[in-house]
């Protein structure tokens, strides 16, 4: 049974939400877009922009496959297939003919509805950095992507950084001439940066780390010298005797996962990620026997990007560009926003507490406090970003920002970078880097092309506590239904404000605003980090 909210009668919630928007919806002309005729041309282009988009759907679900249960022996059939269906889809989405579809749309703009016109000016801003791209380069880009990946794996391995280095500046080389072909009239870091989170600068998110971080740095202090929390023994794992059987686990995270209100398909990989298509949507998760609140917690954040995906625009928006995701941080929002204003909350815990007991006899008479205390517990000696907690995570963000924005203004070099890295560790973290195996090279990032990626971890963070706390204000009791385990009015209001909007606004930060009345405010996340993180450490 599908899940599939769409528009509902959402009652005071609705209203509220209504209001608080206000002029900003009539701004986009949201209220009247049904009553708008479309043209002629946009139809035509509608057409094959929703070709392409079940054509991109295809690649997702190859990809998804061959991530979750293709068999080793099949990798070169399945590298044949993708490699043929990329060279179809870049022909698709460089020809001129769908150049002129989007030209003459675009001098019928007048007629369209908002969301008609958002496809069309995505539509155009997709082909022109297609079509903008010299060949030359487009080839360097997909030699790169392939050697730097296995320089960097080959460095990591050894813990070598020159092994990496040279690929490195190229890389960084790449991006710049990349920029300056295609938009010679923005800085070339922003160009990155706008490929994740549109609209936003390395300016806007200087101003927004820069808030933060003085902030992070006292509470991170504080926590670090409080008393550490005492966790539970049934939830150490092997080390006190406790194993979970992988297979429960899964039975219990389809039962978190259905709970939640997605209902599509969960399986197992060795990350968890969310695949598909946005009628076909997959999610998986992993299960360590030591450990079932991380395969938890992975399902659960898992499962807020799935529903992002199942209720973007669908009806005659589906497979258009306004149908897609505004950007990686509200994607990371709509995960985040569950994985931890839900999922890490204890009351969470104390709804889905005799659930656990049900699956795990040997958790009987864990109280729900354990749980809060084994998710939330900081570990600020943590070097590896994927492992650090929901405190010093943002700094780890921090780190990287400042990194890359050095590489691109020249500041930085590829030969000072390792030293780079070290000081800022230091300077922020209090954490001295032993080897560039857990310091320089401990992402796959930079060796996959992905400049500018890194921030949108932290910016979906911040999203999801000002979200959130929106959403307090709009559904009553809204703590008290995630405790008795009614999750479908925060659903429903997410849909109704941010997923069904897909890419209607132009930036992040104007769908902030639409929804909570301004834009991006990181003193909202840090006040939310002070409250949660003096309460549970008891810092006076």
């Amino acid at each position: 049974m599908s899940t599939r909210l769409g528009p509902l009668a959402l009652g005071r919630s609705a209203t509220v939400a209504a209001r608080q928007s206000g002029t900003r919806a009539i701004r986009y002309g949201i209220r009247s877009s049904a009553m708008a005729k479309s043209s002629t041309s946009y139809q035509k282009l509608a057409d094959e922009l929703r070709e392409i988009d079940s054509l991109q759907g295809i690649s997702s679900i190859l990809s998804w496959d061959e991530l979750v249960v293709m068999k080793p022996k099949s990798a070169e059939s399945r590298a044949a297939q993708k490699s043929a269906l990329a060279s179809v889809l870049h022909q698709r989405m460089t020809s001129k003919a769908l150049g002129d579809l989007i030209a003459s749309a675009e001098r019928e703009v007048d007629a369209l509805d908002a969301f008609e016109k958002a496809s069309v000016r995505d539509a155009r801003r997709q082909y022109d950095r297609k079509i903008k791209l010299p060949a030359e380069l487009a080839k360097t880009e997909a030699r790169l992507g392939s050697e730097g990946y296995q320089a960097w794996a080959k460095a990591k391995e050894s813990g070598d950084y020159a092994v990496f280095k040279p690929f490195l500046e190229s890389i960084v080389r790449l991006r710049q001439e990349e920029a300056a072909a295609v938009a010679p009239d923005e800085m070339s870091y922003d160009f990155q940066i706008d490929k994740f989170e549109r609209g936003m600068t390395a300016p806007r998110l200087k101003e927004i780390f820069d808030e933060l971080k003085p902030g992070l740095v006292d509470l991170i202090k504080e926590v670090s010298t409080a008393t550490p929390l005492e966790i539970h023994h049934h939830l150490r794992g092997a080390e006190g005797g406790a194993t979970f059987d992988p297979e429960v686990q899964a039975s219990l995270c389809e039962d978190v996962m259905r709970k939640l209100g997605f209902d599509g398909i969960l399986s197992r990989s060795l990350h968890p990620f969310t695949g598909g298509t946005a009628q076909d949507v997959r999610i998986t998760t992993r299960y360590d026997p030591s450990d079932f609140i991380s395969g938890v917690a992975g399902l659960v954040h898992e499962t807020g990007h799935a529903l992002y995906e199942e209720n973007r625009p669908c009806g005659p928006q589906l497979g258009l560009p306004v149908s897609s995701a505004l950007s990686m941080g509200i994607h990371e929002s709509m995960s985040l926003l569950f994985e931890r204003m839900v999922g890490q909350s204890e009351e969470f815990w104390e709804y889905f507490q005799p659930l656990v007991e049900e699956k795990f006899e040997h958790m009987k008479g864990v109280p729900a406090s354990a749980y809060y205390d084994a998710i939330n517990q900081v570990k600020s000696s943590n070097l590896i970003r994927v492992d650090a907690d929901e405190l010093t995570y943002p700094l780890h963000i921090v780190i990287r920002f400042e990194l890359e924005q050095g590489l691109f203004d020249g500041t930085i070099t590829c030969d000072d970078l390792p030293e780079r890295w070290n000081e800022l560790y230091e300077k922020y973290l209090g954490l001295k880097v032993p080897n560039d195996k857990e310091g320089v090279l401990q992402d796959v990032h930079w060796g996959s092309l992905a400049f500018g990626y890194f921030p949108s971890y932290s910016l979906g963070a911040m999203y999801a506590c000002q979200f959130f706390a929106e959403a307090e204000r709009a559904i009553p009791r809204l703590r008290g239904q995630i405790r008795e385990g009614n999750f479908e009015p925060l659903r429903a209001w997410l849909t109704e404000n941010i997923h069904s909007k897909g890419s209607l606004y132009p930036s992040a930060d104007e769908l902030c605003e639409a929804v909570t009345g301004k834009k991006l405010d990181p003193k909202i996340y840090l006040e939310f980090l002070r409250e949660k993180y003096r309460k549970l450490y008891k810092i006076q």
